[in-house]
């Protein structure tokens, strides 16, 4: 979904949550060391990472009534494909690294268990072979989620090569309103069919792309030109999107209200079996991948160096592991709220996996229900600058240092 400024005044004017299309989208390293689920020939581009959940689930021949085993730390976006195929999620609980508790699950009845969704959370690799081993040994399907984690390695092997699925999302790495791949590792599973993308989806991907970057200035020469042409083109079209420029028309709250709350509940099966837009595949394959990489782990070291060593927060993973991209900084922070909903109203480029599935359990040792409450997601994508980030740290210092005790600290693999 495309990003859009609003029209009063932010704290944050100009500070995107995720990559904006811009002239410096193609400047920097076009190649890097670090494995990217795009490298593979054999890649499909899909709508989004939802969708590449949703076809995973049909070609492993996911049913009603089947069980599919999901982490108890999830976005709903991950739950809704298992559900509107009508199979049983199954949550379990995860580590306080992130990783799947095998421990857990090994005491657990699997027989009626088809598939098991295993994640790389905030671009951090997980170690794969365990639980591919767990998996192998049940004749349990694994899908390797990606959605965080574009690029790495995971145990000397590249991110999505363990998984007989793997999927990814291309929003939250590159400047495009949509798009996720899917990904095959073995060999009776067959590709999924994908319907052509028409000339109005293409022409829609297209002008998103701009008016995101006109609007967040990152294209000097054309940003007032393109505003000025894209906001009459929205006047002569009157687009029904809930997150248009501006606030909606008093009569339209309601709805938008609505439809942000049920964003993430629902899936949309005709749009998830569609082909990508060309625009935004393009970009996708045309973005240097190394400067990617390199300014991710730039803003990331530059947030570990302001927000270590506080009272009452700590990174997830101070040191950052080589051979990875992460999709955000992961923050702990002992005392979230009222501090994350300022955050928000500021229009703060921060998220947090607050809305969790309905049915989620709590289980014991779990962490993915405190995760959940606890862990900000601050971005650190390549298009911030060391600036953005040294303001974004100045803020959370300054809602969230207090004379709290420190967190406990976490060992990582």
């Amino acid at each position: 979904m495309a990003q859009f400024v609003s029209t009063s005044a932010p704290a944050f004017p100009l500070t995107p949550r995720l990559p904006v299309f811009g002239w410096s989208t193609f400047g920097g390293k076009q190649a890097g060391d670090t494995p990217c689920l795009l490298d593979r020939p054999d890649v499909v581009y899909t709508t989004s990472g939802r969708a590449s959940i949703l076809l995973a689930m049909e070609e492993l021949g996911v049913k009603r009534g089947d069980q599919v085993l999901m982490p108890t730390y999830h976005c709903p976006t991950m739950i809704a494909p298992v559900e509107s195929l009508g199979a049983e999620v199954v949550f379990f609980p995860i580590t306080q690294t992130g990783a799947p508790d095998l421990a857990w699950l090994a005491r657990q009845d699997t027989t009626r268990v088809r598939v098991m969704l295993a994640a790389h959370y905030f671009g951090l690799p997980q170690p794969m072979g365990a639980v591919r081993q767990w998996c192998d040994q049940r004749g349990i399907a694994l899908i390797e989620d990606c959605a965080h984690a574009l690029f790495g390695q995971s145990e000397g092997r590249a991110i999505g090569s363990w998984g007989d699925v793997a999927i990814g999302s291309l929003t939250k790495f590159l400047p495009v309103p949509e798009g996720g791949c899917w990904l095959v590792n073995r060999d009776r599973i067959p590709a999924p069919e994908l319907h052509r993308c028409g000339k109005v989806q293409h022409l829609k991907a297209g002008i998103d792309i701009l008016d995101v970057g006109a609007q967040y200035q990152r294209l000097p020469g054309l940003n007032s030109a393109l505003r000025a042409g894209l906001a009459l083109l929205r006047l002569l079209r009157r687009p029904t999107r809930p997150h248009g420029l501006g606030s909606p028309p008093a009569t339209d709250l309601a709805a938008a209200a609505q439809a942000e709350a049920m964003d993430g509940f629902t899936i949309d099966s005709e749009l998830a079996h569609r082909r990508l837009s060309a625009p935004s595949r393009w970009v996708s394959q045309a973005a240097p991948r190394g400067r990617n990489v390199a300014l991710r782990r730039r803003n990331y070291r530059l947030f570990a160096d302001a927000l270590s060593s506080h009272n009452g927060m700590r990174p997830l993973l101070p040191d950052l592991p080589e051979h990875c991209a992460p999709y955000v900084f992961p923050l702990w922070v002992q005392t979230p709220d009222p501090g994350y909903s300022q955050l928000r109203a500021m229009q703060f480029p921060v998220s947090r996996w607050d809305r969790l599935w309905p049915s989620v359990p709590s289980l014991d040792g779990d962490a993915g229900i405190g995760w959940s409450h606890h862990m900000l997601q601050l971005a650190c994508h390549q298009d911030l600058s060391p600036d953005d980030v040294a303001r974004m740290a100045r803020v959370v210092l300054s809602l969230y240092t207090s004379p709290l005790s420190i967190a406990p600290a976490v060992t990582h693999p």
